[in-house]
């Protein structure tokens, strides 16, 4: 791709040389040499106003909705909407496209999904992923755009917090292979309701075409009557799954009869698997060919990842927390046996009006669980906190309870400790503090 050919499928301005493109950023600070910087207005920064940055870090071109004049042996693609003109990009990217492309939505899961599906992929072919959690109205396009075309496999998330957003995503990625990896309370502060969760994440099966394949829970049938060419998965459908040990190594489940073992801490991840084996039958793989690999897979960050001190393990779930993958961690811990375990829970954000209600939900799943100390983080936990009977401490923020920690290292000492929370309640900042020497 060079500056012609973007000018041309955005409709824009070409002013100064045609030169090649290496990829896109939207990040001046991160921008490398050869790269396209696409100025994006956003609600806190106006990336027009890091143009020269970004021409000075390396970016051979810049797609800017204002007149800028660039540097000699560069260029400006003059667009009326620069996040318009990244779309475009990633449309013409994706119908030029001519290996598969998998879209992965879902309340929970959409990102191990994801990375493990295409760590199992790259057993066969070469693969793209999206990088991180690209998922959004930005992150899909921009993945998108800098997707390589020499491969056979695109991996994409796609996210959304309301109404709309996944169908625009659907629009970019045309998915050959539709995943929905679970279905429960997520971003009801954006939906509204569960329903328009179900709604939401049921917009992956918008654009449908001849030869795409949906991917879904078996219970989620009654919510998506009507579709056609489809594998379910869990305790029931097409490919079912058991769990039959859970360890600090991992979980071992049988498959159809088959025994398989994953080295991810969680019994959420056999839904995540299921769902990737759906993917793969529906590539017409067999997934039992797959064993070894799944033995390899290591999760991304945060993610059910144990972290060890000689003074305690650590299982950092920090990345996020909703109730559905909440209560997948409080069930899996539940399972490990362990003489002191200790839950370090944070605020469940995004949840609106139901918020109270589904904390103190968590409060009453506790109770029936059998824990050495709760420690409830944050005001929406607060909720939690009261109806919780057993052991247990409440700090209003992270940043209190890093106070406390300060001179209370030993309440932890030879604890098993789980942590998590939402992305903004950055729990993961007590994690020096925990792995003290």
């Amino acid at each position: 791709m060079d500056a012609h050919l973007v000018s041309l499928i955005t409709g824009g301005k070409l002013v100064g040389e045609s030169r090649p493109i290496k990829g896109f950023s939207i990040d001046s600070r991160k921008v490398k040499e050869g790269e396209v910087f696409v100025a994006l207005k956003g609600s806190r920064f106006d990336g027009h106003d890091f143009i020269q940055e970004a021409f000075a870090k390396g970016a051979v071109g810049v797609i800017s909705e204002r007149d800028i004049e660039p540097p000699s042996g560069k260029f400006v693609v003059k667009v009326d909407s620069s996040i318009k003109a990244l779309r475009k990009i990633a449309e013409y990217k994706r119908k030029n496209f001519k290996g598969k492309v998998i879209g992965v939505a879902g309340s929970a899961g959409k990102t191990t999904t994801k990375e493990l599906l295409a760590h199992l992929l790259s057993q066969v072919g070469k693969v793209f992923k999206s990088p991180g959690n690209l998922n959004s109205q930005i992150g899909l396009p921009l993945a998108v755009a800098n997707a390589p075309m020499d491969v056979n496999f695109w991996v994409l998330e796609l996210g959304a917090s309301q109404l709309g957003e996944i169908k625009k995503l659907v629009e970019i990625s045309l998915p050959h292979i539709r995943i929905i990896t679970a279905l429960g309370e997520e971003h009801l502060e954006g939906f509204g309701s569960f329903e328009n969760v179900i709604k939401g994440n049921g917009e992956i099966f918008e654009h449908w075409f001849d030869g795409s394949i949906a991917i879904i829970p078996h219970y989620a049938l009654r919510y998506y009557p009507s579709l056609k060419n489809l594998i379910t998965f869990g305790e029931e459908g097409d490919i079912r799954g058991r769990i039959k040990d859970v360890g600090l190594e991992g979980i071992t489940f049988s498959v159809n009869g088959e025994e398989f073992f994953v080295p991810v801490m969680s019994v959420g991840m056999l839904n995540n698997t299921l769902a990737a084996f759906g993917a793969l039958k529906a590539l017409n793989y067999d997934y039992k060919s797959f064993k070894e690999a799944l033995g390899n897979f290591k999760p991304a960050w945060g993610r059910m990842e144990i972290l060890r001190s000689p003074n305690l393990t650590l299982i950092n779930d920090a990345y996020n927390s909703n109730p559905l993958s909440l209560r997948n961690a409080i069930d899996t811990l539940s399972l490990i046996k362990h003489p002191r375990k200790i839950l370090v829970l944070g605020d469940m954000l995004e949840l609106g009006k139901y918020s109270k209600k589904l904390h103190e939900e968590i409060g009453q799943l506790l109770n029936s669980k059998d824990f050495s100390l709760v420690i409830f983080v944050g005001k929406e936990m607060y909720n939690a906190f009261r109806v919780y009977k057993k052991d247990k401490l409440y700090f209003e923020s992270t940043d209190k309870l890093k106070d406390f920690m300060t001179f209370s290292k030993n309440l932890f000492k030879n604890g098993l400790i789980l942590l998590k929370g939402s992305r903004g309640m950055k729990l993961e900042d007590i994690i020096p503090l925990l792995l003290w020497r």
